[in-house]
């Protein structure tokens, strides 16, 4: 039996989802301000992260974009199953041609996609089903429901979801590939500190961090092609930027050159648009607020 509380948070998610964006862009713009000037300690820290990777202090206005975009960022991932796939298109900004490689490295060998936790992931995932790349990704296991709420949602779109803690999960992305589906991962966090070392440029230096092993591993256990995506928010559209492929090594050397220039596409991207950075938990080791 479910618990209330467990009730309560999936209603509010339900609820979220038939908000009008006539509703909740204005009040999330009167949440950022508040937010904004007296910051909460997630604020407080994505303003470390961003000052740290763009070397540019972010002070108010920037907390209140930053605040607003994962508003944002949240209200497109809840709503998204109510998006026609002509709603989808219009929601998005890319370089066509961009997108053809992308099909035809799909079609040819398989293709892993890595991302930054930046713009809307659910959206450039959408965006790849309704264009022909089906997505599969994996999410993180909520409680009370949620896990299995959002990936119904996402399922209405054409995604398949794993969860990160289901067994042999490397094992099966690399199935999913050669059954032709295009792998797409949020891998700029390394949440358990097991994953391949990089330094990370900023321009007052580079840190040292891990990132995820799961893109570079399951490309180079496949063959697929990996490539880096960038997403960021530009006025009313989501800009999706498309690196080149990442080319593949072989051995472990090879798969942290991999890693690395995985790395240096993520950096680039975060400097541009921090404020579509959505790194509100601790990133840079030993910089906490």
């Amino acid at each position: 039996m479910k618990k209330p509380a467990a009730d309560t948070e999936l209603r509010m998610l339900r609820v979220a989802a038939a908000i009008p964006p006539a509703v909740w862009v204005p009040i999330s713009h009167l949440a950022s301000l508040l937010l904004a000037a007296r910051p909460p300690r997630p604020l407080r820290q994505w303003e470390r992260n961003a000052t740290i990777a763009s070397g540019r202090q972010q002070g108010y206005w920037a907390r209140r974009a930053a605040q607003f975009s994962w508003l944002r960022n949240t209200f497109t991932s809840l709503q998204l199953g109510r998006w026609s796939r002509a709603q989808i298109e219009a929601a998005v900004k890319v370089d066509a041609d961009r997108v053809q490689t992308l099909k035809q490295l799909h079609a040819s060998r398989g293709l892993v996609l890595a991302l930054p936790h930046m713009g809307s992931w659910d959206l450039a995932g959408a965006y790849g089903c309704v264009v022909g790349l089906p997505v599969t990704s994996v999410a993180e296991r909520l409680p009370a429901g949620q896990f299995e709420y959002f990936r119904t949602l996402r399922a209405k779109l054409g995604f398949e979801i794993h969860p990160y803690d289901a067994p042999n999960l490397v094992a099966t992305l690399a199935g999913d590939v050669k059954r032709g589906r295009a792998i797409c991962l949020v891998a700029d966090r390394d949440f358990g500190g097991r994953g391949l070392p990089v330094r990370w440029p900023t321009p007052d230096g580079g840190r040292d961090l891990t990132l995820p092993v799961g893109p570079v591993l399951i490309a180079a256990q496949t063959g697929a092609a990996l490539v880096g995506i960038g997403t960021r928010f530009v006025k009313g559209r989501l800009e999706i930027t498309i690196s080149d492929e990442i080319a593949p090594r072989e051995g472990r050397d090879g798969v942290t050159e991999m890693a690395h220039e995985l790395c240096d596409f993520f950096a680039t991207q975060v400097a541009q648009a921090p404020t579509d950075w959505h790194m509100m938990q601790r990133f840079f080791p030993g910089e906490v607020v």
